[in-house]
């Protein structure tokens, strides 16, 4: 307890009244002007029961008199010191000098809905005396007030992403070894998400990523040479990379492959020689046929698109792989277009996202639910498989119906 201060040491010995102090943490430096005290905290008993909690969690000391969102990167980076079994990674403590710190990061959370759960205190609160619930109802309020079933876009974090995990391994598997993959299925089945998952999944091992949208309009309503040099200029942007290329203007259909090679081959060099994922979701936009666009529909810029990309995927030894994203796989399962032969045909193996599983939907389910202080019967996590086909999507929102009409009772 050495290196907290007076208040903080008395704040640490009410909490221990409650808690396991497990230990004393250190200090946490963003700025010489931002500097943040921590320890770990493991829940007893009847916290555990209330709150689903099994692991020690950070409880961060903000000592500013105004809370600034830079604090919660305090909570990430005293996360980090200790291996990711050890520490709960939904739900930490922070302990403010800011009278208002409640308001202020609710106000924050409410604009990223797959933040982890923050529960605020204030210095004066907890050297305050306080009765036996004041804890313990400050918790509640900040886990059972979030619907975190209702999750509308993608999801970007690992927090509540559930169920995929054998699909992440493949896929990124393929492409450590240099092969293309795809990816299909309908609507809403949680594609764009295990895409950010990959990407996850690539970044912890120090690989390379670009995510392309075809449906950005961006994209497909350039001719498939001025689309080799939106990726080039996607991977200058993601990774900020800061030399020179090529202008638009110069990839002409003569000479955009040959710039394309030149360029993403200095890029490969730039970023340590390492594979480079091209990911394309929802690559119906460019697709003979059903594409919105009528040159990539119509005209042959799928067929000249995908020529460039498989002679240098199969003349570039490790420079680069492709992942394709979509809901219908005419593109790979085609032969011929109009009697050219479909230059992807077979080049990649791919599969349909799998539908969730007994387990599966248990495991998301039973783990938000106890978060949010809902119980499921064990009957129920079949029936919702069996309704719902195993759609994740689907199940969370029938799961948020159930969490806006019940009737919280108090502890």
């Amino acid at each position: 307890m050495e290196h907290f201060i007076e208040n903080e040491q008395r704040i640490l010995k009410r909490l221990a009244q409650e808690w396991y102090i497990t230990h004393g943490g250190g200090e946490i430096e963003l700025s010489p002007k931002s500097k943040y005290r921590y320890f770990l905290m493991k829940p007893v008993e009847l916290f555990r029961e209330m709150f689903n909690l099994e692991r020690e969690i950070i409880v961060l000391f903000s000592p500013y008199l105004t809370f600034e969102p830079r604090s919660l990167n305090a909570i990430n980076h005293a996360i980090q010191q200790y291996e990711s079994l050890r520490i709960d990674p939904i739900c930490s403590v922070m302990i403010s000098n800011d009278p208002y710190i409640e308001d202020r990061l609710n106000n924050l959370i409410t604009s990223d809905p797959e933040a982890r759960i923050v529960v605020p205190f204030t210095y004066e609160e907890l050297m305050a005396p306080i009765d036996a619930y004041f804890i313990r109802n400050r918790f509640k309020s900040h886990f059972y007030t979030r619907d975190l079933f209702a999750f509308e876009a993608p999801l970007r974090k690992d927090l509540y992403f559930f169920g995929r995990t054998d699909l992440i391994h493949r896929l990124v598997n393929r492409d450590r070894s240099n092969e293309g993959s795809g990816l299909f299925g309908l609507r809403k089945t949680g594609k764009t998400s295990v895409i950010f998952a990959v990407q996850r999944a690539l970044s912890k091992r120090s690989g390379i990523s670009v995510f392309i949208d075809c449906q950005n309009t961006a994209f497909h309503r350039r001719k498939w040479n001025e689309a080799l040099h939106y990726i080039i200029a996607e991977l200058k942007n993601q990774h900020h990379l800061n030399f020179d290329t090529a202008t638009e203007d110069s990839y002409t259909e003569e000479n955009a492959s040959l710039l394309f090679e030149q360029e993403i081959c200095k890029i490969h060099k730039q970023l340590g020689n390492k594979n480079i994922l091209i990911i394309f979701d929802e690559v119906e936009n460019i697709t003979f046929d059903i594409s919105p666009s009528e040159h990539w529909a119509k005209e042959s810029d799928f067929i000249n698109f995908w020529q460039t990309l498989r002679s240098l995927f199969q003349k570039l030894n490790n420079v680069f792989a492709f992942l394709i994203i979509g809901t219908n796989p005419l593109c790979i399962e085609t032969p011929s277009i109009r009697g050219i032969d479909n230059p992807i045909f077979n080049l990649v193996p791919f599969e349909y996202i799998p539908k969730f599983d007994v387990p599966q939907t248990r495991e998301m389910v039973r783990k938000i639910g106890r978060i949010m202080g809902l119980h499921f019967d064990e009957l129920i996590y079949g029936k919702l498989t069996e309704d719902f086909g195993g759609h994740p999507f689907l199940i969370r929102h029938v799961c948020s119906v159930c969490c806006q009409s019940a009737k919280w009772d108090t502890f």
